[in-house]
């Protein structure tokens, strides 16, 4: 690989001295980048939705952060840290960020869509950068307590102070990043990577999941052998891929039955044409078109599949697996 890894040591955290990061939303990621940013020695503050409307304004002050509305926090704030879900994003910025911007601020993604699609095109004097940890918040989390840190990637969109570079690699370095290493990356790899990404692996895998177990229950399996299969199965190896390599897991750390599957088979169930067609999609936005429409239609189809997958015997059963057999 010949991409620059920025490390702790590469970049200096001084950079946000003195300056007030403001996190848009106390989510799944923004909880985890807040309480990182200020045990690493950050001023930190939160922006929400009111108490009314979310419960995330309470839980950021039971976690001791100052939490406001989002409009205070962008008054106070020189760095913003959108942490909020991409279709919402517009609607907040025009109506609570952009009146309240000042010349020299900082806004920093933590995806990418709303900004490569045209959603949120803020002012040339704001700098417009991207910080990706490459984990769920929780994990985050988790691994900068432990001392450790996750993978990440950042970007620079625009630069209206010279030093946007500098700022964004210290806001992944407060977050923890730099402890495994960060790589540049354009807006649009990491918003339409992660896109791809979300379509045909977890897709994929979870539809994987769904069919192992079906086929098994309908040729008169019992219930709890398929779950585990289907399910458990891949968590008891995925980790040890991931720490390994693949090739390690496949030729010394299974069975010879299991490699001979995997070689053999597994190709066979990977449709090649339509994962590259869905590449494609993804890159001339209609996934993006696809997603949006569906957001401002109310979620009609999501709401309607969501129904079907949780009265599925599949969830059923897993439900009363966990319960019997321990998460």
């Amino acid at each position: 690989m010949n991409e620059k890894i920025y490390r702790d040591a590469d970049v200096d955290l001084s950079i946000l001295n003195g300056k007030t990061l403001a996190v848009m939303g106390y989510g799944i990621q923004g909880k985890a980048q807040a309480q990182n940013a200020r045990d690493s020695g950050c001023r930190v503050i939160v922006g929400t939705r009111e108490s009314s409307e979310s419960k995330s304004r309470e839980q950021a002050k039971a976690d001791g952060f100052d939490a406001m509305s989002f409009s205070d926090a962008t008054k106070q704030a020189d760095v913003l840290l959108i942490e909020l879900a991409d279709p919402v994003q517009p609607r907040i910025y025009r109506e609570s960020i952009a009146p309240h911007l000042r010349a020299g601020m900082t806004m920093c993604f933590c995806h990418g869509f709303s900004v490569l699609y045209g959603q949120i095109t803020p002012p040339k004097d704001i700098n417009v950068v991207l910080y990706v940890p490459n984990a769920p918040g929780a994990f985050v989390r988790q691994k900068y307590k432990a001392g450790e840190g996750v993978y990440g990637c950042v970007s620079v969109d625009h630069d209206a102070t010279g030093d946007a570079m500098k700022i964004v690699l210290a806001i992944s370095k407060a977050v923890g990043s730099t402890r495994a290493g960060v790589v540049e990356m354009t807006f649009q790899h990491e918003t339409e990577g992660d896109n791809f990404e979300e379509q045909i692996l977890y897709g994929g895998v979870i539809h994987l999941m769904r069919a192992c177990y079906n086929t098994m229950v309908k040729n008169g399996y019992p219930p709890s052998f398929a779950y585990a299969k289907a399910v458990r199965s891949i968590r008891s190896v995925i980790d040890v891929m991931d720490e390994n390599g693949i090739e390690e897991y496949l030729t010394n750390r299974c069975s010879r039955t299991c490699e001979f599957a995997v070689r053999t088979r597994g190709p066979r169930v990977i449709n090649v044409d339509e994962v590259e067609k869905i590449f494609e999609e993804t890159e001339q936005g209609l996934f993006a078109r696809d997603w949006m429409q569906e957001f401002a239609l109310g979620m009609p189809m999501l709401t309607r599949l969501r129904r079907t997958a949780a009265e599925s015997d599949m969830e059923k059963n897993g439900k009363e697996w966990r319960e019997q057999f321990g998460k």
